[in-house]
């Protein structure tokens, strides 16, 4: 009995300071990206909060185990449930925040790739002359489909 005990507060012991702290990064928020880089940055920082959130659940799992094989163990029952309501919490935060930053890198990416292949348009389709041999349709349609590109991500970084 003592050694379930004992790995139960083991376990919380392990768990409760990283809960602490994902709770207090949970409300926090996100930076605002204001480049590729950045967003980039901020998927891997995300990223690596959910591996964190699934890692920790495992010990809160074996907390949950061991609380079982007690001979009285509604105590430490509670004591598990009112811990996992906590980590649903930031594990919810963290699941909106891998999507949100997800969506965010690829509309990211998607707008400098475009910004990029207009550039090369301008750069490479001059004429001897120094003329623009480029169709204004197609720059005109890509401009387009840039700004709605442009004011998706806009909106993303806002919902952040």
């Amino acid at each position: 009995k003592q050694w379930y005990q004992r790995r139960v507060q083991d376990r919380h012991q392990e768990f409760t300071p990283w809960l602490v702290a994902a709770e207090k990064t949970a409300s926090e928020g996100l930076a605002k990206p204001s480049d590729l880089a950045e967003v980039k940055a901020l998927n891997e920082k995300v990223g690596a909060f959910d591996k964190n959130c699934v890692n920790y659940l495992k010990v809160l799992n074996a907390a949950q185990a061991a609380a079982k094989k007690m001979t009285t163990h509604a105590e430490a029952d509670a004591e598990v449930a009112a811990l996992k309501a906590r980590y649903d919490v930031v594990k919810t935060v963290s699941n909106g925040w891998v999507a949100k930053v997800d969506t965010l890198v690829k509309e990211w990416v998607l707008l400098d790739n475009t910004v990029t292949e207009l550039n090369s348009w301008v750069a490479k389709d001059k004429t001897a002359e120094g003329e623009n041999q480029f169709s204004l349709e197609k720059m005109e349609s890509t401009l387009g489909e840039l700004k709605n590109i442009f004011k998706h991500k806009e909106k993303l970084v806002e919902g952040l």
